[in-house]
Order: C-alpha cells, then sequence, then structure tokens
C-alpha cells in the first residue's frame, strides 16, 4: 500500500501505531484493522498545510487512531449478549468483515489501470476496452476496424502488456517474464478487469463489491444486538445466522438460520433487501421480523412500515404494520394479521396462540442446553399461551398439566434429549 499523504510518518511509525491500539483494544489483529481504517481517515482528508509539522503530523495520526479505537470498544460493547438461558454458553463475538484497506487497494489499483489506458493509442484502447468489457469477437472487431484478426489479437496483447506492467508497478514488483504473462494477468486482472472504463467503472466497482461487511451468528440460548453503520439496526435470536453487506446502491441481509428483527433507517437512494430461502423482503424503512423455520418456512411479520415480500413461485405481497406471512414449499403463501407482538423474544418471551406443538417446542430447542423431541403423536397438539425463555425448562415441565402428553428423560449422558409423546 502506498503512504503517499505521511509516508514520513507513517511508514516510520506503523509497527509502533499497531502496538498502541492493540494496547487499547487487547487484540493485535483487531488493531490491524484498526490502523488501517486510521490510515484510510488520513488519506481521505484534505491536503496538510505546508507548515505542519512531523511532530503534529505524528500526534495528529495518533489521536485519529486512539479515536477509532474507542468507537470500536464502544461498538463492541453495544454488540453484547443480551440473553443466555443456560446460564453457562458463552456467546461467540461477531465476525466482522473489515475491508476498508482492502477497498482502498482496490482503489488504487483501478487508477493505476486508468491511467495506464489512458496512454494507449485511441484504437488500441478501444479494442481492448470491446473486447475485455463486451464481450465483442475478434471478427467482429476486425471489420469494424478495417484491420486483420491478428492485428486485434496484437492490439489486445499490447493493452494486455500495458495492464500488467502498470499493476506490477503499483504492487511493486519488477516485470514479469513475457512466458508468463496469463498466468499473472489472470490473477491480475480478477482485480483490473472491473477498471477498464475509468472512473465509469468506479461507480460500477461500488455497485459490485460492498463498502461494508458483517457476519453474526448466535450459538444456543444467546441473543445479540447489534448497530449498522447506516442508523439501521438486527437482533438476531438463538441459533441464528446472516450475512450483511452494504454497496453503493442498496443494503442486502442474507438470513441463513434463525430468527432476526431489523429495525431500518431510511434511505430511499438504499432499499434494504433481507433474502431468505429464496424470497426476497424488500424495505426502505421499518421495522419487521423474518424467521426461517427449521422445516424450510418462512415468517415475516410487521412491526411498523411497509415491505414487500417475493416468495419464490408466488406473487409479490405488500405487507404493512401489523401484517404478517407464512412461506413454505408445500402450503405456499399464507397471510392472516400478526399474532400479538412481533418478536417478542427480543423480551425474553415467547408467544404461542394455537401453535402445533412441533412448532413451539422447535422454538424452545433453541434456548435449551437439553435435546428437546416431540413424537409424531403429539406434534399436532395446539399449543396457548406465553412462555418466559428463562423459564422454558419449567414449563416444558407443566405441559402435562395442559395437554395429554408426558415429558420424559430419553437417553444416557451426553445423548439425554426430553421426550414428549402423547399419553
Amino acid at each position: 500500500m502506498s503512504h503517499s499523504l505521511y509516508p514520513d510518518v507513517f511508514s516510520n511509525s506503523y509497527s509502533a501505531l499497531i502496538g498502541f491500539v492493540a494496547r487499547r483494544t487487547g487484540n493485535r489483529q483487531t488493531a490491524q484493522d484498526l490502523v488501517h481504517d486510521t490510515w484510510l481517515r488520513l488519506a481521505e482528508r484534505e491536503a496538510r498545510p505546508r507548515e505542519e509539522s512531523q511532530a503534529a503530523s505524528r500526534a495528529y495520526l495518533y489521536t485519529v487512531a486512539d479515536h477509532i479505537a474507542i468507537d470500536h470498544l464502544r461498538r463492541a460493547g453495544r454488540t453484547a449478549e443480551r440473553f443466555d438461558a443456560s446460564g453457562d454458553i458463552d456467546l461467540p463475538s461477531a465476525a466482522s468483515v473489515r475491508d476498508v484497506a482492502e477497498r482502498h487497494l482496490h482503489r488504487e489499483a483501478l487508477a493505476a489501470v486508468d491511467a495506464a489506458l489512458a496512454a494507449l493509442p485511441a484504437r488500441c484502447r478501444a479494442i481492448f476496452l470491446a473486447d475485455r468489457l463486451e464481450g465483442m469477437a475478434h471478427a467482429q472487431l476486425a471489420r469494424e476496424h478495417g484491420v486483420s484478426v491478428k492485428t486485434i489479437e496484437r492490439e489486445v496483447m499490447r493493452a494486455l502488456d500495458a495492464v500488467e506492467a502498470a499493476l506490477l508497478r503499483w504492487r511493486g514488483e519488477s516485470a514479469a517474464p513475457r512466458r508468463g504473462r496469463r498466468r499473472t494477468l489472470s490473477t491480475l486482472l480478477g482485480l483490473a478487469g472491473m477498471g477498464m472504463a475509468g472512473s465509469a467503472a468506479w461507480q460500477a466497482w461500488r455497485q459490485w463489491v460492498p463498502g461494508w461487511q458483517l457476519a453474526l451468528a448466535t450459538r444456543r440460548g444467546q441473543q445479540l444486538e447489534h448497530d449498522l453503520p447506516d442508523g439501521s439496526r438486527i437482533a438476531l435470536d438463538a441459533l441464528g445466522r446472516a450475512e450483511l453487506r452494504y454497496y453503493a446502491g442498496r443494503r442486502e441481509v442474507s438470513l441463513l438460520a434463525g430468527t432476526a428483527f431489523f429495525s431500518v433507517a431510511s434511505d430511499a437512494a438504499r432499499p434494504f433487501v433481507v433474502e431468505a430461502r429464496g424470497a426476497r423482503v424488500t424495505v426502505v424503512g421499518t421495522r419487521f421480523e423474518v424467521a426461517v423455520d427449521d422445516d424450510g418456512a418462512l415468517r415475516v411479520a410487521v412491526e411498523e412500515g411497509h415491505v414487500q415480500v417475493q416468495a419464490p413461485g408466488a406473487a409479490r405481497h405488500d405487507l404493512h404494520a401489523g401484517d404478517a406471512l407464512r412461506w413454505s414449499p408445500d402450503a405456499g403463501v399464507e397471510r392472516a394479521p400478526a399474532r400479538g407482538e412481533v418478536a417478542p423474544w427480543r423480551k425474553g418471551w415467547l408467544d404461542f396462540r394455537d401453535v402445533p406443538l412441533s412448532e413451539a417446542v422447535q422454538r424452545l430447542a433453541r434456548y435449551s442446553p437439553v435435546a428437546l423431541r416431540v413424537a409424531p403423536d403429539a406434534a399436532d397438539l395446539p399449543v396457548f399461551g406465553r412462555v418466559r425463555i428463562a423459564e422454558a425448562g419449567t414449563w416444558l415441565r407443566l405441559l402435562p398439566s395442559s395437554l395429554p402428553v408426558t415429558v420424559r428423560d430419553d437417553g444416557p449422558g451426553a445423548e439425554r434429549r426430553l421426550l414428549i409423546s402423547r399419553r
């Protein structure tokens, strides 16, 4: 990476700065990521005054790093576990994908390629862009330019040589032997191929490559909440997994497992899309829950605002506050008013209103330190009630007082489970 704005300060202080931030965060890897953020902050700062001394630059550098570390610790404090039903399960830290430095590298590489292409003759540049970006056949290009196919091939190779040389210089490497060009370009052009059209391609790159990413996961008995960079917020229930990606023109979430509740900050220029089970839930600003059930079904309930749900093989559905939808591969789409409070698990409760026993136990199993199983003969028994998650074990033991079932331990040692069957 080229530290062109502050070469004297940054290059001499890199290791010391990492140590400085590591002492505040307690993690050297995190410190390295935050130092990259620090440099990007400096790189985007207006050019420093000529009279600014090296000591002043160094003080500014450490001040920025200190503020970034403090912000990181504050965010980490807010992204803590909110609930532990078993009392002995540790919440894994969220795996946040920090790609600030990588994005800056992409920007530098694009600038290098753009400069190399700008230096080419107009015909060579036009042929190369048509070949690489539009996929035009060499025969068609030869006809358009009134030259032979061999000439087109030479022009493409000339541009490839220029691109390779520019990227090698950017990487600080010497020119590769001509014999190894194709293998080298297969690596280099994976990054540079999107930069062929200069500034317009940089805008396209921002649409294709996320500027921010985050992966979240919870274990049994755990819940977490996390603030997102646009002011939105996600709450993830136990045994949940979600991947979030923010692009220049959209915000995307892949809900891979479990249940999540979203408080979405309005941004008309960047819709917020949740993808789950092949369905797309699209909003601009609202509060809603999306759940992926173990049986393959998808549930959406809206607390506030308006969402659009496009389930596989189904028409688009518009949901407003108080609406709910359930989709499954077998039953298709079922719409109904939301039953009670949306996402009561955020407050430590589960509401069951005429829910099959198998579904109720499936929800409780996310918090139980012991495996739960419902026998087929009891699976369809209706359940009504409000259960405090922290007291789920007691509720299960008392279940025979309200339903014609028995609850007993089944299996030895580590294989122990609670079996609920009809009596």
